[in-house]
């Protein structure tokens, strides 16, 4: 079970799944802060999921589903372990404090794992420029990141959001 952080968020929802043989995951979903929200409206968001993340013990799943307005960039080597090899775009101060929580609590950012397209690995088109980004991201621990087989964005999956729907197919055994 995941104890209750000390924190309340309206930005961010848990769920915990009992899967089988006594395993378990939890999923967080999140949306952070935009580039103009004020440093501390972000430090007080990021606190919150800080301590949500602790939460959950390591012995269980772990898998964040984000939009954290972050660009996380392609430094491999001053990201080891969190960043792949299939990264978009250049790092942003939302990707840098994204990065540094999933190197703090050794997580790994699935889309950046696998190559394929830039249609399926951007999420949102910027409305003046046209040019499209990766938001969203799909996470979780290292240690898990060989029971994940695919994480893209599904071009054309229009729905209410600006954003495309971002997806992951892995093990749940």
């Amino acid at each position: 079970m995941v104890s209750q952080p000390h924190c309340i968020s309206p930005r961010i929802m848990t769920m915990h799944l009992q899967l089988e043989h006594g395993r378990s995951m939890v999923l967080i979903s999140a949306c952070a802060s935009t580039l103009l929200t004020a440093d501390d409206d972000k430090e007080a968001f990021y606190d919150c999921f800080n301590s949500i993340i602790r939460s959950v013990p390591f012995r269980q799943r772990l898998l964040l589903l984000c939009d954290f307005n972050a660009h996380v960039g392609r430094d491999i080597v001053a990201w080891p372990n969190v960043l792949g090899h299939h990264s978009v775009g250049r790092e942003n101060s939302n990707g840098t404090l994204l990065l540094e929580t999933c190197a703090k609590h050794e997580l790994v950012i699935t889309n950046t794992i696998f190559q394929m397209p830039k249609k399926y690995k951007t999420t949102w088109q910027h409305s003046r420029s046209k040019h499209w980004h990766v938001l969203d991201y799909i996470n979780t621990r290292q240690r898990d990141i060989s029971e994940v087989y695919v994480t893209r964005a599904m071009p054309g999956s229009g729905c209410w959001s600006d954003h495309r729907l971002l997806r992951t197919v892995l093990s749940v055994q």
